[in-house]
Parts: C-alpha cells; sequence; structure tokens
C-alpha cells in the first residue's frame, strides 16, 4: 500500500524465512507479500478485546512495525478475551504489556507502545508514516476521530465491533469505497449503546473477529485477496454464520480534509462500490419518510399509548431465541432481495398492519437497521425509525 517503508527495508534474513516459511509456501503469498509486511507500519487503536487476537496474528504475520495506542490498564475482568495479557500483568498498561507479549512472539519486528487516548489533537502525529489503522477501539468518539484521521492519510481503516454474541467487520477508505460515517451517519444518543461491561461479551467470538481484522489488514498490505470494502459482515456466534450486507459510499459522509490518494498503490481492490448521495435516496411524497433515530427509553414510553409496528431485521434463528415482544420479523437478507426485486414495498404490506401509523426498525445493535431504513423509508408514508442500540438497547433499560 505505502511506497515509503517504515521499517526494515532490506531482505529477509534466514532466520526471518524460517520463521515465516508456512507463509512463504503459499502460491498466493510468497516472498514479495511478506517483504511487504517487513515493510509496512500498522497502527492499531486499542489492546483490548479486538485489539488482543489482531495484534498477535499482525506480529506472527511478520508486519514490521506495529504502533499500539491504548491508554488503559489491564483489569482481570478482562482476560477472558484479552488473550495478549496476563494475569501477573493486572494493573499495567495494555500497550506496554501488548508489547511485552508481541516482542516475545516475534522477535523480527519493531513494536511501539503508546500508553495515550487517541484524540483529535494526537491522532495525525500517531497516524503519520502508517500503511493502515486496525480500530479495535470501543467508543464511538474514538471511531470518528479514525475515521476522519485515516480518510486526511489517504489509508485504509480496518474496523469490527462486538457486543453479546454479535460483531460487525468492515474496510472503509476514502475515496476508494465507503468510510465509516457511511454506516453510522450520526453517533448514537449517549448511553443509548451498551458496552461490553453492560451488555457482556463472549470470549472467543472477540478472537473470531480480531483475528478476521488481521487477515483483511494482511490483504491490504499485500495485495493478496480481496478486503471486505463496500460491504460489513455480521457475525453471529450462536449460529456460526457470516452474513453480509452491502454498505455503499456517500459524498456527504467523507471528511472534507480527505487526502488525495496515492496512484500508485500495491492493492487494486475488485470491489466496485457505488458513490451515491443518501440524504437524496429517502425521498418520498411525504415528509416524514426520511428515518429517525430513536432511542429504547423513548420507545418503551411510546409502546403502551400509540400504534406501532416493531420490525426485526435479524435472521430468523436470532428472532426466535429472543425478540421485542409485538415485533414481526423480517430478515434483513430477505428484505433487501425483495428490493433487487422490487417487490419490497408488497413484502411491507403483507408483513407490516395497514393501521400502524409508525414503524421501529431495530436489530442486535444498529448496521441493519440502517440498511433496512434506507430501503423502507423511500416506500412509506408513514414515520420510519431506526432503534438505537437495537435490542441490547432495549434490555439495559
Amino acid at each position: 500500500m505505502s511506497s515509503q517503508p517504515s521499517t526494515g527495508t532490506g531482505e529477509l534474513s534466514a532466520a526471518e524465512r524460517a520463521f515465516y516459511s508456512r507463509q512463504l509456501i503459499l502460491p498466493e503469498m510468497g516472498y514479495e507479500a511478506q517483504l511487504a509486511l517487513k515493510r509496512a507500519r500498522v497502527v492499531v487503536l486499542g489492546a483490548g478485546g479486538l485489539g488482543a487476537p489482531a495484534l498477535l496474528y499482525l506480529a506472527g504475520a511478520g508486519v514490521g512495525q506495529i504502533v499500539v495506542v491504548d491508554d488503559d490498564v489491564v483489569d482481570a475482568s478482562n482476560l477472558h478475551r484479552q488473550v495478549i495479557h496476563t494475569h501477573a500483568r493486572v494493573g499495567n498498561s495494555k500497550a506496554e504489556s501488548a508489547a511485552e507479549s508481541l516482542r516475545s512472539l516475534n522477535p523480527f519486528i519493531e513494536v511501539v507502545p503508546v500508553c495515550e487516548r487517541l484524540t483529535e489533537v494526537n491522532v495525525d502525529e500517531l497516524l503519520s508514516g502508517a500503511d493502515l489503522v486496525l480500530d479495535g477501539s470501543d467508543n464511538f468518539e474514538s471511531r470518528y476521530v479514525v475515521s476522519a484521521a485515516a480518510a486526511r492519510a489517504g489509508i485504509a481503516h480496518v474496523w469490527a465491533a462486538i457486543l453479546g454474541f454479535d460483531a460487525q467487520l468492515s474496510v472503509f477508505w476514502a475515496g476508494r469505497g465507503p468510510v465509516y460515517e457511511d454506516l453510522y451517519p450520526h453517533a448514537p444518543a449517549a448511553g443509548s449503546v451498551p458496552s461490553c461491561s453492560t451488555a457482556g461479551v463472549v470470549g472467543a467470538m472477540a478472537g473470531v473477529v480480531g483475528a478476521a481484522m488481521a487477515m483483511e489488514a494482511v490483504k491490504l498490505l499485500t495485495g493478496v485477496g480481496e478486503p471486505l470494502m463496500g460491504e460489513v459482515g455480521l457475525y453471529s456466534a450462536l449460529s456460526g454464520r457470516w452474513e453480509y450486507i452491502p454498505l455503499v459510499a456517500s459524498v456527504q459522509a467523507v471528511p472534507k480534509k480527505s487526502a488525495v490518494l496515492p496512484q500508485e498503490t500495491s492493492h487494486k481492490p475488485k470491489n466496485h462500490v457505488t458513490i451515491r448521495n443518501i440524504f437524496q435516496d429517502f425521498t418520498s411524497s411525504s415528509a416524514d419518510s426520511k428515518p429517525r433515530s430513536m432511542s429504547a427509553q423513548d420507545l418503551k414510553k411510546m409502546s403502551s399509548g400509540e400504534n406501532i409496528a416493531l420490525l426485526d431485521v435479524r435472521e430468523q434463528v436470532e428472532f426466535n431465541a429472543f425478540a421485542i415482544d409485538g415485533a414481526i420479523n423480517l430478515p434483513l437478507t430477505e428484505l433487501l432481495e425483495a428490493a433487487r426485486n422490487d417487490s419490497l414495498k408488497a413484502l411491507i404490506e403483507r408483513k407490516i398492519p395497514v393501521n400502524a401509523q409508525k414503524i421501529v426498525i431495530y436489530c442486535t445493535g444498529y448496521t441493519r437497521t440502517v440498511e433496512a431504513a434506507r430501503e423502507i423509508a423511500p416506500l412509506e408514508e408513514r414515520s420510519v425509525y431506526m432503534l438505537e442500540g437495537g435490542i441490547s438497547a432495549w434490555l439495559t433499560v
């Protein structure tokens, strides 16, 4: 990706060739791809649930310089999922603990721990010279900051989020595909989306998704394979299935200070991503057709007194496991298929009672909700709402 190697610009030593031998023998990888990894600089935001497995696999893969950014300290409650740390390091800096583990794993790489919180003040300096940023942060503020900075730097942004048994994963790259703001145009209201500390998370799932983030980074750095751009991967640990929904790039969502991407790059994505104006997509004869956000608190206040259609766009297996009382199940995969066949309006008429005054869409978190609302709102005269934080937020109210 980057034309300026960050570290280890020489050839692979005999010891390195032995260390990476199982990767080197892959026809798709080989010597040049391994050398590209050695010359790469990757910034990883967070050494927590997602960052921990991602960092281990980036180090094992041979990324030459890894910058670990985390201002937190290791807590005993972290250890079931943040496997880069040990019980003996409880109370220590996460960035320093992660660096210690990575250096023990791979002596041929450079690890730079940064025991600071990523902010608008320091983000550009931290991303300077980076080939990509891997975002394992657990708050919306940091995600928006790193998204804008990645766009200014012209680098790819590998992102994921986990909660409970569910996860989301995608690759953002301003000028080449969607950015984080396309998925979440606005941050949910403070406190509306539960965290792992309040809603819980399965440790092994963090490993699955963190490893997937590392794989996306390896593909981007080497040009091998096809990165997950223009789609969001949705993983359910309960079913063991990955599903993918399309994500399109909005001109408005690209930060104004986006850097012009270099013309020469080793990565040539195969995705053909449509650039569209999301706000123009939300058009119909009714001013109420543009979806609006609704908090779980507001929904609970409304439920007893208004005629509301609750539309659950999760898959049927998720719906059967648990759903909000009175909800109607219309899986996003079925909804998108109907939209492609121009039969979505008829499907909505069959599924949603005609006397419903408002439609409230929800999923586990927010991703599928936004995509469903984009398709439904232009077809509806009724007000369409998106439940902030999804069923996870509902359970904590």
